[in-house]
């Protein structure tokens, strides 16, 4: 099915901005830790827990906010979700912390929505940090398209399911994963965010970007050999201005558990940056 097989290479990652948004919903969090406030947000079908491998290693030096996306974990789904509104109820968490030392961290969808509160209220954070994020659908869909892939979905959720999030992980095993911990989040969610999936285009939020931004790319969404202004044509980052850039090696989508370390370090590195930065 051609419709299918286009929509999967971005399908995890990309979020939309809808027309309309919807009241912003409170997003469950876990705190913990003293000192300058790293606030960090998970993909579509993920959770707040699974950022520990990397809270672990920045708790002796920084408070660690994680924060549910709507929808998912402990977090309601709005009766009328959009991005717009998911990014708002991200802003709200945002602003009940010191925004002379916070940055927001997010891996994909999360990182999307990491910069989209940032754009909209840089008063609010210091920075932001994306993981494989991509900012718009990398290529247009017909109509007809958009109708058979949404049948499709509805008639073969699980098998859908399945296929969209076995191929994330940096090995079979890890896939497998991946797959379980999206099959927790309730359907008719994911249903609703793969939907908005498909008219998907944010790019404009990073041009003149307010704070330093960084981009992380795993492996696995930044293949070797490739270069950054390849990564940037397919993700929709072209009009990304001042963007930092770095790729992490040996990792896939759960890089929190795949190189802790590394991450740990680069988020730590760039927050000590970010805070300093005059803006």
């Amino acid at each position: 099915m051609r419709i299918f097989a286009r929509l999967v290479i971005a399908a995890v990652a990309v979020p939309v901005l809808a027309v309309a948004a919807s009241a912003p919903v409170a997003l469950k969090t876990t705190e913990f830790g003293k000192g300058p406030t790293i606030v960090m947000v998970h993909a579509l079908g993920a959770g707040r827990m699974g950022w520990m491998p990397v809270a672990r290693k920045l708790l002796p030096n920084y408070r660690v906010v994680m924060v549910d996306l709507p929808g998912h974990g402990d977090t309601p789904m709005p009766e009328s979700f959009s991005f717009e509104g998911a990014a708002e109820a991200l802003d709200q968490v945002l602003a009940r912390q010191n925004a002379e030392s916070t940055i927001v961290v997010g891996y994909g969808t999360g990182g999307m929505l990491a910069v989209l509160a940032v754009h909209a209220h840089p008063e609010h954070a210091r920075g932001a940090v994306a993981i494989d994020a991509w900012l718009k659908f990398p290529m247009e869909i017909a109509d007809q398209e958009k109708k058979q892939f949404l049948a499709y979905m509805d008639e073969h959720f699980d098998d859908f399911l399945k296929r969209m999030f076995t191929g994330q992980g940096r090995d079979s095993a890890q896939g497998v994963t991946i797959h379980a911990l999206a099959s927790l989040v309730p359907r008719e969610n994911m249903k609703v965010y793969f939907a908005r999936l498909l008219d998907a285009d944010a790019s404009g939020a990073v041009k003149n970007f307010p704070r330093p931004l960084l981009y992380i790319g795993s492996e696995k969404g930044w293949p070797a050999g490739k270069d950054w202004a390849a990564i940037a044509h397919e993700h929709g980052w072209e009009q990304a201005s001042g963007v930092q850039t770095m790729r992490i090696g040996a990792s896939g989508a759960m890089i929190a558990t795949d190189q802790p370390d590394s991450l740990s370090m680069a988020i730590s590195n760039f927050a000590k940056q970010a805070f300093a930065a005059k803006k």
